[in-house]
This record gives structure tokens, C-alpha cells and sequence, in this order.
């Protein structure tokens, strides 16, 4: 056999190898995008459930715990738990047997056996959170009875075990987006971004989305004769963190107002969702609605609200897209900077537009019925909002602050 024989024959042997092994790898991709999906579906399911189980305990009350909101809730947390208690056993034996795509470079190490991306390690501490705390705030509430507070201990375990849930799913994305940029293989887009890229947005969008029902839960602090309002420092907060880091995770301007757009997609399918589960429950269940409450309306403000974000969004992805235009290798590396600008980006909407709102509903539209606790929070006197000013300011570049490092650790995340 001539050695030019051999040469080729170890040639296509090696091409073989390296074919097979991006085929594995392909199906590794796969594997860990479906369960994304899957799981995106039922966070935002366990999401919508919680609007409605908010509604349901201010409207009808709670009488026992399997209520069809928290079906929806814990559902959907559970299912994605198990998702991800799934992934990593699998990932784990597919590591232990040196599988392509599965190596200390795609994977992080728990209790030194364990081996799973950590975007589904996160996911899965937080849903099991988020299962604890759900008999512990069922025994709270038989001691205490209908608590629709944001502030009981168990409501914000399971925030906490939700923040969670929602953070890993992220970085499970994210280490997806990366690795389609490393690869450099075609990929399918619309308006620019990647499937992967549309479901970053969407989670990002469903976390803002989930802050927006709390706003009333932030009541204003008396300060002598002033009261300082504080559901300002909550949409600077989430704006400022979201909207940049769709940004940052992208790279691309224009990111954040689409992600502005999805929540308010989002905000008004749930609030119709849960004024007509309300009425389902009382037309089918032989349910009445609390004399205290009255009839459930659609809360017209939290619908209006998430445009806010548009306008901040419009304006972050300004700021970008001059960054971009005036240096791209820069913005490629650094993205966003500047952060002074991008905070005041999102400071003012924060600030002036929730009171503005309302008082141009209540002002054009007298007959429009809105909740007692939209009316109550959110109309503050001018010196409650000149006094929140400097807060406003400050949250909101801390917030743009963490949406640039958390975009970053997500744009690079591998693993």
C-alpha cells in the first residue's frame, strides 16, 4: 500500500471523526434547547398563574389551597423542576462517559459528582425553593388567613426561589447564544435576532413583566408630612437591568424595545387573562365575589404602564446604536458604556409616567373604573415625586450598572 493510500484513508478517517463528533455535539445542542423551551413555557405558565392567584385572593378570597391559580403555579414550577432535575442526572452520566458536547467546558461540577450546565442547576434550586415554600405559606395563611402582601415571609421565599428559576434559565440561554456565535454556522433570524436571542428576550421580558402587578405592593413611606413613594425605584430597577442586559447579551440596538414590546404583549394577555378567570370562576364554580372588593375590572394601568418601558427602551437603543456606529469593534468587545446617559435613560419614565397615567385616565376618561390600590399609590402630590428624585436617579444607575455586568458574565457565559 503506497503512502499516499494511507495518507488519505487517515484523512476521511479524521474528517469521519470530527463529522461525528459535531453530529453529537449538534444533539447535545438540541437536547438542551428543547428542555429550554419546555421550561420557558411552564415558568411563564407558573407566572401567569401567580397574576391570577393575586387577583383571586383580593376578589374571592381563599378558602382552601387547590385553587385553579395555584394549579397553574405550582404546575408549572414543578414540571420545570423535574425538567431540570432530568438534564443534570442526564448530563451527569454523559459526562462520567466523556460524551461530545459534555466536558468541564460546557458543564459546572455540584457536591464533586454532579456535572450540568449551571443554568439548570440554578433553575432546579430554584423551583425547589419555590415547592418548600409552598406549604409553609399555605400554614401561614390558615393562621392569618387572606394575606395578598407581597412582604409575608413565604411569598418572598418563593420570590426569591422564582428570581432564581428565572436567572438560570437565562444563563442556560445564554451559554446557547454563545456557543451559536462561536460555531459560525448559519443561523435562521427574524428582525435580526437568532431563536435563542427572541427567547432571552422573552425571558427577560416575563421577569419585568412579573414586577409589574407588585407596584401597589410599594406603598409610600411617611416622612413627616411628605410620603416618599417608592414604586418609582421598582420599574428603574427592573428596566434598568433588563433592558440593558437585552442589550449587552445581543449586542445588537434595538434589543431592548423589542424586549419593552414583548411585556406589554405580555402585560395585556395577563390582565385579560385574569379578569376572565375570575368570571369563570364565579359563573362555574358556584363562587362569589368579596362584598369588600366588588366586581374585578381590568386594571387599565398595568396595562399602559409597560410603554414606559418602549420609551425607555427607544432611548437605550439610541445610546447604542451611536456607540456602535462610532466605534463597532468596541461595542462588539465592551457594549454598552456611558452608564450615566442609559440611567437617565430609564430614570425619567420611571419616575413621572405611572402618576401621569393615571391621572390622564381619571382626568380623560372619569367613567373608567380603576382598582382602589392603583388610585391610592399611584397618585402622589408633586412634592412626594420632587422628594423621590435623587433615588430615582440613583437606582436607576445602579440598575443600568448591574444590566451591563450581568449582560456581560451572560454574553460571554459557556457553560
Amino acid at each position: 500500500m503506497s503512502q499516499s493510500t494511507v495518507h488519505e484513508g487517515g484523512t476521511k478517517t479524521a474528517s469521519a471523526q470530527v463529522s461525528s463528533n459535531w453530529q453529537a455535539t449538534f444533539a447535545e445542542r438540541r437536547f438542551r434547547r428543547i428542555s429550554i423551551w419546555i421550561m420557558l413555557y411552564l415558568l411563564l405558565q407558573a407566572e401567569l398563574g401567580l397574576a391570577w392567584d393575586r387577583r383571586w385572593h383580593d376578589y374571592l378570597g381563599r378558602d382552601q389551597f387547590w385553587i385553579p391559580p395555584h394549579m397553574l403555579i405550582y404546575s408549572g414550577v414543578g414540571a420545570a423542576g423535574v425538567i431540570a432535575l432530568l438534564v443534570v442526572l442526564l448530563e451527569t452520566v454523559r459526562y462520567w462517559h466523556r460524551a461530545p458536547g459534555v466536558d468541564d467546558s460546557t458543564t459546572v461540577s455540584v457536591l464533586h459528582y454532579f456535572h450540568a450546565p449551571l443554568g439548570f442547576i440554578l433553575l432546579g434550586f430554584g423551583a425547589l425553593t419555590d415547592l418548600i415554600a409552598a406549604p409553609f405559606d399555605n400554614y401561614w395563611h390558615e393562621l392569618y388567613g387572606i394575606d395578598v402582601t407581597l412582604w409575608a415571609p413565604f411569598h418572598l421565599m418563593g420570590t426569591f426561589g422564582g428570581l432564581m428559576a428565572g436567572i438560570g434559565i437565562v444563563y442556560a440561554v445564554a451559554a446557547e447564544i454563545n456557543y451559536d456565535r462561536r460555531s459560525g454556522r448559519p443561523l435562521h433570524r427574524w428582525l435580526g435576532l437568532s431563536g435563542m436571542e427572541w427567547t432571552c428576550l422573552i425571558l427577560f421580558a416575563g421577569t419585568v413583566e412579573l414586577a409589574l402587578p407588585a407596584l401597589t405592593a410599594f406603598t409610600a413611606i411617611p416622612i413627616g408630612s411628605l410620603q416618599l413613594i417608592t414604586y418609582p425605584l421598582v420599574l428603574a430597577l427592573a428596566g434598568g437591568v433588563f433592558l440593558v442586559s437585552a442589550v449587552q447579551v445581543t449586542r445588537k440596538p434595538g434589543a431592548a424595545t423589542l424586549t419593552a414590546l414583548i411585556i406589554c404583549l405580555l402585560s395585556l394577555f395577563t390582565q385579560s387573562f385574569v379578569i376572565t378567570g375570575l368570571w369563570w370562576a364565579v359563573d362555574n364554580l358556584g363562587m362569589i365575589f368579596r362584598p369588600s372588593a366588588g366586581a374585578p375590572v381590568l386594571n387599565v394601568t398595568i396595562v399602559l404602564v409597560p410603554w414606559l418601558f418602549v420609551i425607555a427602551g427607544l432611548l437605550i437603543d439610541a445610546v447604542a446604536y451611536r456607540q456602535r456606529r462610532r466605534d463597532a469593534k468596541d461595542f462588539e468587545q465592551n457594549g454598552l458604556h456611558n452608564i450615566w446617559l442609559v440611567g437617565l435613560c430609564v430614570a425619567f419614565p420611571a419616575w413621572l409616567g405611572p402618576s401621569t397615567i393615571v391621572a390622564l385616565l381619571m382626568h380623560l376618561v372619569p367613567a373608567l373604573p380603576l382598582p382602589t390600590d392603583v388610585t391610592t399609590v399611584l397618585t402622589p402630590g408633586g412634592q412626594s415625586l420632587l422628594l423621590v428624585v435623587p433615588l430615582v436617579l440613583l437606582m436607576s444607575l445602579g440598575a443600568t450598572w448591574l444590566g451591563t455586568a450581568f449582560g456581560d458574565i451572560w454574553y460571554w457565559q459557556e457553560r
